[in-house]
């Protein structure tokens, strides 16, 4: 049985009067994909930066590796080390090379020399096949390529989790397949990976398991079997109609 590496207990998100997390409560393993779907506005996304704290919840707690992260017993630079995190819309520093983008956050943070963290960019952009694009500037990639660049920048600081926040909803539908295949890899490897997404049958196919959040709340949990196909929840059944 794999370990539990994230422990989400009652996490409640309030902007203003708006409650965006409702009491939400799971637990997430080492080597788990888990993706979470939705409506628009069901709270996905603000659950996913509560996850690294780019949003700190109002009340609860979030457990990782059997530390209380919201209770500070470990430091925020430390951990974001050790979760990644890709954005929709890619966060690639526009001024700085495709080298310069994936190896500033090794170097700065020690985890690397200049050296091997030069090295370990060569190989990531052989294995994705960009590595031709080193010396070039983000605005000179597509919206795929520069998705996958932000995937790689991730997996350079060697996390032990990687959340994904809609990764192809900025694409062109022509590009969202190359980002998609490396997720599928990337999940086939055992990397622990926590995805929010619009990509209903590519969650169908890749997940271990699909959490479905309504209102902030989460509504259904367990295997893109018993949540997309037989799920008995009619707000499921509802939205799983109108998206298949």
């Amino acid at each position: 049985m794999s370990e539990v590496i994230f422990e989400i207990r009652n996490i409640v998100k309030k902007f203003k009067k708006l409650t965006a997390l409702d009491n939400v409560s799971t637990t997430i393993k080492s080597g788990e994909v888990v993706f979470i779907v939705g409506p628009s506005g069901s709270g996905k996304s603000t659950f996913l930066r509560c996850l690294n704290l780019l949003e700190t919840p109002t009340s609860g707690e979030i457990i990782f590796a059997g530390k209380n992260v919201t209770g500070h017993e470990i430091g925020l630079n430390k951990f974001r080390r050790q979760v990644g995190m890709v954005f929709q819309h890619f966060n690639l520093f526009p001024n700085l090379s495709i080298l310069k983008n994936i190896t500033l956050a090794p170097v700065k943070t020690h985890r690397m020399s200049r050296k091997e963290a030069n090295e370990k960019a060569f190989e990531l952009l052989k294995r994705i096949g960009l590595y031709d694009k080193k010396d070039s500037y983000p605005s000179q990639l597509s919206g795929g390529q520069k998705q996958r660049i932000a995937i790689v920048r991730a997996l350079a600081m060697n996390p032990d989790v990687l959340l994904f926040d809609e990764p192809t909803s900025a694409l062109d539908p022509e590009m969202v397949g190359e980002v998609l295949s490396l997720m599928k890899e990337l999940a086939a490897e055992g990397m622990t990976m926590v995805v929010v997404t619009h990509e209903i049958g590519f969650a169908a196919e890749v997940a271990d398991r699909i959490i479905f959040m309504d209102q902030g709340r989460i509504i259904a949990d367990g295997t893109p079997e018993e949540v997309i196909e037989n799920s008995s929840n009619q707000r499921v059944k509802e939205f799983f109609s109108k998206v298949l």
